[in-house]
């Protein structure tokens, strides 16, 4: 064990790159800077001997990264071997190895440093030999000299082997291979891949889907014949697609588990090639590797097209077949060594006297940590490699070492380093050696007996704010795991508590020890083997607490003051060896020390004061570590003693005929001296003496009072006496009957509980038979919830009623409640429900709460708001439920429920919310209650087409437009054909309620100039027109001849205008046509204008008016709320002018000027 201050150790950091660590140098990284990462690491190359190897790099990080190259078996010191370079155009870091050897086969790291942190990677590079001819060296007879060399050699090397971290799976990527696979292998990829919910599966596949479709159309007219990766005979795999782009210069891109990867076109000797034929591409991936296992993603830009996957099982099969052969993908020679980051292991055995023949044979990791193989389907388990090609020497096994030798009978044996001696050998058919064995020894994990010893002995001490590190050193097979313990609570990293694991030591690392770290501590290490516990006590020593407050002034005088205190709650770890006492005057700044105490004095008395000055106190602990923080007192005046304040009033205990039994308090007011004792009066009720009831001061706060006489009623006062004299009596007490007490009443009977809510629940019962007992002169009610046992007092003071309301209660929570009826002499026996009670109201089915207001069919305007309130009631309070045309609402659309209120809002209407919506109410008890009402949004409709005018009957036309945008969403919608005469300029309807889009218009005027408008309608309102630019003129026959009649003077027959029929006002419902009419008379005929709050109406295409032989009228189709006002009509010719004026109010909306103003103008026409 030892004991350092140490630096704090930042922990590895993740990297959005699967496979590179991050390890932070600083606690907070400064604001604009940050630790390097990897945009893109090396990959693993599988290389021929004499090309050219080249590892690349992208780094990020501020400041910028410098990038360091390392290999694992040596150093790489040759400048022409080794070309490390860095390219401004692709930021890319490379490493270049130039001529591979067999040599070269290794793992690489790549390091990206600066001040903040670091980041590694590793990338493995495989030489590949193009033969492979090497003579089996004959087995030693006798030991080589340099064994003990070679074993350690070999033993480090097992060391540093590493099985492979299983690769991290994206799960993204997992749903983009979902979304190519055949509905077939969905449940085989779930399987894999621990994908469990299979319906919501689906259900996020079609949302991909369709975001995906959306995607494609961007660059893409389709993709067809999908086909996923096959293994060919050749050991290549392929896989290929059909695409249709819309831009043929689109970049197509190639990725593997998230990371883009190069190919090349139409070269067999690439690892990735794309070969293309109009609108097929197919990929290969050339010369299969375990690590080419993985997701495939081909992207056109930016948009997922294509995902399959290269299974680790099909790409290990075809690569074992090869390695069986002893050749690689291309035909050549294979060197089975073992390579630091491939899966499992590999063993090339070579048979003694066999001459050149190599013998390859595949192993791979068995469960209990061996190397075996498999081959005739028989099991073999061998030694790992050694130098020579012979089985190695010396192999790590479970932290054991084992040698091999040769005995005398030529067979082999093993030796292990506790004495045991094991022996094998198998003999071929030449009579050689061939084959070794591996032996398996249980080793658990081993602590130091005298380190346990000492650590269980000997507690860990240190100074609070002190680093503690604690590092225990073990033995065991690989791996041991380590877990520390405090107290039983397994430890977790933090910002003070680092924990180190290494192959054999934990260490545990506080800094900044404080109190709360002390305790007992414990490690377990376990392997496959067994476990091991590690047990120490760690104690922090501090500064005591400060005494415990608050400080008691004992006595106060104009002599001295008194205080006393107590010790500190926690003495840091030392004992409190004094205390130190200081004072300050109250006014000044400063503080005077007064002394010291020992440990175990607790009080101080100064007498240095001043007469009615004041003083403030304060207290220190001190103990070995240094002084504790001060303990300060209330302001304490040295003034003249004051009188006792009165007590509270004493208290009946008990009473009989032969005595009582008193008790009481100490004064409010205790005053500046101590209390010697109390003197207690006694006096009959209704007298005004009182009579002290002893000589001298009772000490004790009770007493029996004795001397009185039976059947009277006594009062009893009580005061406190100190140095300064007697107090002030307190209030007397309750007048008490000098008697034996009276027996208790009997039990309340039909305990019922009467009615219940959710806060409260109310009991009534019938009160105790008098022949049980004593009346009863008041009831105790109490509770109990269904998870407590203990009985709550529901009533301070008994209640004289026979009934009871237990109020705050929790909602739904189960009570069991009882009733206990009391009187003088004591509490009778408690009467309880037979059952526990829920806090709920009585049940109510749901029920809607309709009105007027609510119907069953709504018209809105795109851009409204839909804002529907639905009161309700019911007990318990159901749940409410919203259907818009049976299914869950839409995410717009916002629900609230509250108080027996729920209310459906959506802000802001589109077509898509009309439907039929339906609210649904359920209780507990599945009683249900549901009410529907039809939305309807619409718009007011867009202008029709251009029109066209056909004639084909004589004095007539055909009207043809083009159909509004409006009827793709609205079915009502209708069109209004009008004519103007060019001569007079009013518009005419002359077709309504038109659903086609065209109409035919007779008895026109041959030569006479026509304009044509048609307008689309719906209840929302009218569109703006759509008219002819250019008069229609039928063309008028010539006249034959002229008749030319005699002139003759007419009779004068000009009369100005004037009204036969007024307007009169009019109440219309929204939505509906309203035609106001009047008569007119005159000569010259009368020119109509008609006028709406002071606008004129002659050029608004939303009014038609018509003037037919001076009946003149107005027609408002659908009426809304704008068309509410005050309308007039003039007649004017050339004698003169009248004018009449209505009022139109839509039903309704009436207010009280408009009523009076209709009123005025009835009786202005009556």
């Amino acid at each position: 064990m030892t004991m350092e201050s140490c630096r704090a150790v930042k922990p590895r950091k993740k990297s959005a790159i699967p496979g590179v660590t991050v390890k932070q140098f600083v606690g907070v990284v400064p604001k604009g800077c940050s630790m390097p990462d990897f945009e893109r690491k090396p990959v693993t190359l599988t290389l021929q001997e004499g090309k050219n190897a080249m590892f690349r790099a992208v780094v990020k990080g501020e400041p910028a990264p410098e990038v360091i190259w390392k290999r694992s078996k040596e150093e790489m010191n040759n400048p022409d071997k080794y070309q490390m370079s860095f390219n401004d155009v692709t930021d890319e870091h490379t490493l270049q190895i130039n001529r591979l050897t067999a040599e070269d086969t290794d793992l690489y790291h790549c390091l990206a440093v600066n001040e903040y942190g670091e980041a590694a990677c590793a990338a493995g590079l495989k030489v590949i030999q193009a033969s492979f001819k090497r003579k089996a060296k004959p087995f030693p007879t006798e030991p080589q000299e340099d064994l003990k060399k070679e074993l350690q050699d070999f033993r480090k090397m097992l060391r540093k082997r590493t099985p492979l971290q299983k690769k991290e799976v994206d799960m993204e990527q997992v749903w983009h291979l979902l979304l190519n696979a055949d509905r077939k292998d969905y449940e085989k990829i779930c399987l894999k891949y621990g994908i469990v919910d299979f319906r919501g599966m689906l259900r996020k596949l079609q949302q991909m889907k369709k975001a995906r479709e959306d995607r494609q159309l961007q660059y893409i007219y389709s993709v067809t014949n999908l086909k996923h990766i096959k293994i060919n005979k050749e050991g290549k795999a392929t896989f290929h697609l059909e695409l249709d782009l819309k831009n043929p210069e689109s970049k197509i891109y190639l990725y593997k588990d998230g990371q883009m990867i190069n190919y090349a076109f139409n070269d067999d000797k690439a690892k990735h090639c794309l070969r293309r034929a109009g609108n097929k591409y197919n990929f290969t991936i050339n010369q299969l590797q375990l690590e080419d296992a993985g997701v495939y993603q081909i992207k056109v830009e930016d948009v997922d097209v294509f995902t399959t996957e290269l299974e680790a099982d099909s790409a290990r099969g075809k690569w074992s077949q090869a390695e069986r052969d002893g050749t690689d993908q291309t035909g050549r020679q294979t060197d089975k060594s073992l390579f630091p980051d491939e899966e499992g292991a590999k063993e090339l055995l070579q048979g003694e006297g066999l001459g050149d023949q190599n013998h390859l044979k595949s192993t791979s990791m068995g469960k209990d940590g061996q190397y075996g193989s498999n081959q005739d389907d028989r099991e073999h388990y061998g030694s790992p490699v050694g130098q020579d090609g012979l089985p190695a020497r010396d192999a790590m096994l479970g932290g054991a070492s084992v040698g091999i030798g040769l005995d005398g009978a030529g067979g082999m044996r093993a030796l292990d380093d506790r004495g045991a001696t094991l022996g094998a050998s198998v003999v071929g058919d030449a009579g050689f050696s061939t084959a070794g064995v591996m032996l398996f020894l249980s080793d658990p994990p081993n602590v130091d007996k005298a380190l346990l010893e000492k650590l269980m002995k000997e507690p860990m001490v240190v100074k609070a704010g002190q680093n503690a590190m604690v590092k225990i050193p073990f033995k065991g097979r690989k791996p041991v795991r380590a877990t520390w313990l405090k107290d039983g609570d397994k430890l977790m990293d933090d910002t003070r508590i680092h924990i180190d694991k290494a192959d054999n030591f934990t260490r545990l690392s506080i800094f900044s020890t404080n109190r709360k770290d002390c305790g007992d501590y414990k490690v377990k290490l376990k392997n496959e083997s067994g476990a091991l516990e590690a047990s120490l006590k760690l104690e922090v020593i501090d500064k005591p607490q400060k005494p415990i407050g608050p400080i008691e002034v004992v006595d106060s005088s104009t002599t001295g003051i008194t205080i006393r205190w107590k010790p500190p709650k926690d003495d840091g770890g030392k004992p409190v060896q004094s205390y130190i006492i200081e004072r300050q005057q109250v006014g000044r700044k400063t503080w005077v020390t007064l002394g010291e105490t020992d440990k175990n004095n607790s009080t101080f008395t100064t007498d240095n004061v001043e007469q009615d000055k004041s003083y403030c106190f304060r207290v220190r602990a001190v103990n070995a570590e240094g002084t504790s923080e001060a303990l300060e007192s209330d302001e304490v005046m040295a003034a003249a003693k004051a009188l006792l304040g009165p007590p509270a009033p004493p208290k009946i205990v008990s009473a009989s005929k032969e005595f009582i039994k008193l008790s009481w308090a100490t004064p409010s007011k205790p005053g500046n001296s101590r209390i010697l004792g109390y003197i207690v009066e006694k006096r009959k009720k209704g007298s005004n003496i009182w009579t002290p009831i002893t000589e001298l001061p009772i000490k004790d706060r009770k007493w029996v009072v004795t001397d009185l006489k039976e059947g009277l009623q006594y009062e009893f006062r009580v005061a406190a006496v100190s140095a300064t004299g007697t107090g002030k009596a307190s209030a007397s007490s309750d007048a008490v009957f000098v008697r034996d007490p009276m027996k208790p009443p009997g039990r309340v009977r039909d305990v019922k509980v009467t009615h219940t809510d959710y806060t409260s629940i109310t009991l009534a019962w019938v009160k105790p038979s008098s022949e049980e007992g004593g009346s009863a002169k008041g009831y105790m009610v109490e509770k109990q919830s269904s998870d407590s046992l203990k009985w709550t007092q529901c009533n301070t003071v008994p209640t004289e009623k026979t009934t009871f309301t237990v109020k705050g209660l929790q909602a739904r929570k189960m009570y069991l409640l009882r009733v206990t009826a009391t009187n003088e002499g004591g509490a009778g026996e408690t009467v309880a429900l037979n059952t526990y009670i829920q806090a709920v109201p009585p049940i109510v089915s749901p029920k809607f709460l309709r009105d007027a207001t609510l119907k069953n069919f709504m018209n809105i305007k795109v851009g409204g708001c839909i804002r529907v309130h639905i009161p309700f009631e019911g007990t318990p309070t159901p749940e409410v439920i919203w259907l818009k045309d049976g299914l869950p609402l839409p995410s717009r659309a916002m629900v609230s429920t509250r108080d027996g209120l729920s209310q459906l809002l959506i802000p802001s209407a589109e077509f898509s919310d009309s439907g039929l919506y339906t609210i649904i109410l359920q209780n507990d008890w599945r009683k249900k209650e549901s009410f529907s009402f039809q939305v309807h949004v619409a718009d007011i409709p867009q202008s029709p087409g251009p029109i066209h005018l056909q004639e084909k009957v004589l004095n007539s036309v055909t009207v043809m437009w083009g159909p509004s945008p409006t009827e793709k969403w609205e079915s009502n919608l209708y069109y209004v054909v009008m004519k103007s005469d060019s001569s007079k300029g009013s518009w005419q309807v002359v077709g309504d309620l038109i659903y086609t889009n065209k109409f035919t218009i007779t008895k026109l005027i041959p030569g006479q100039g026509y304009y044509f408008r048609v307008v689309a309608k719906n209840y929302m309102g009218t569109s703006d027109p759509s008219e002819t630019v250019q008069p229609w003129i039928i063309p008028k026959e010539k006249d034959k001849f002229k008749v030319r009649l005699p002139k003759y003077r007419r009779v004068n027959q000009n009369v100005p205008p004037r009204f036969l029929v007024q307007l009169k006002p009019h109440v219309v419902t929204p939505a509906f046509d309203c035609c106001m009419s009047c008569a007119v008379s005159g000569y010259p005929k009368p020119k109509i204008t008609w006028y709406k709050d002071g606008r004129n109406l002659s050029e608004d295409p939303t009014f038609f008016s018509t003037n037919d032989f001076g009946v003149c009228c107005l027609v408002i189709p659908a009426v809304t709320k704008r068309d509410e006002g005050e309308y007039k009509v003039e007649a004017t010719n050339e004698l003169g002018h009248v004018a009449s004026k209505a009022m139109l109010i839509i039903k309704g909306q009436v207010c009280k000027t408009q009523l009076m103003m209709v009123l005025t103008i009835l009786s202005v026409i009556a």
